[in-house]
């Protein structure tokens, strides 16, 4: 995946703003790691059409509230694969950031760009849409999974060393000392 975004690096040298890629580049590998681990490409899929999309210079006949409402559409597809409700309320996070975006385009924008007027919305863009980001990422993630498999790790382990002296006497000592 990272070879595609070094071709995309290479078809568009400079269409693309590449200053911005650290944050998206991790964003983007966690969206690859999420989309294998649940079976679901349209999440980094989602992502990347998105990025390209806001940054990519053959966009440019687009207003920036009609690249971000097209954003919103893309979103609102992925929102129909989400299918705990905590992955529905996190894209809906990223929805409505989406059409915040766009109504802040429109409303300080001059002709739908942005940067005509300096809103606390358009200062902190990318820190929002990395929050939205990684809220979205976190909501696929089951905490109590992880925690049950690491609670079965340290029980084999326990049972595997069980039988040792060592741990006999360590699990006794410890075993007197909660008593």
């Amino acid at each position: 995946m990272i070879e595609l975004l070094e071709w995309f690096q290479q078809l568009n040298a400079h269409d693309l703003r590449l200053a911005d890629l650290k944050s998206e580049s991790s964003i983007f590998f966690a969206y690859v790691i999420l989309g294998l681990f649940i079976k679901k490409p349209v999440l980094p899929l989602a992502f990347l059409s998105c990025y390209v999309l806001v940054n990519a210079s053959f966009f440019q006949f687009l207003s920036e509230y009609q690249v971000y409402l097209i954003v919103c559409v893309m979103y609102s597809y992925t929102f129909e694969t989400c299918l705990t409700r905590q992955s529905k309320i996190a894209c809906g996070i990223i929805l409505f950031i989406s059409i915040t975006f766009a109504i802040d385009a429109i409303l300080y924008g001059v002709n739908g760009y942005y940067g005509a007027h300096q809103t606390v919305i358009y200062n902190n863009i990318e820190y929002i849409a990395t929050c939205g980001h990684i809220i979205f990422i976190s909501s696929f993630i089951s905490i109590e999974r992880i925690l049950n498999s690491f609670r079965s790790f340290i029980d084999s382990i326990v049972r595997i060393t069980a039988n040792s002296d060592y741990m006999l006497v360590y699990m006794y000592n410890n075993n007197k000392a909660i008593k």
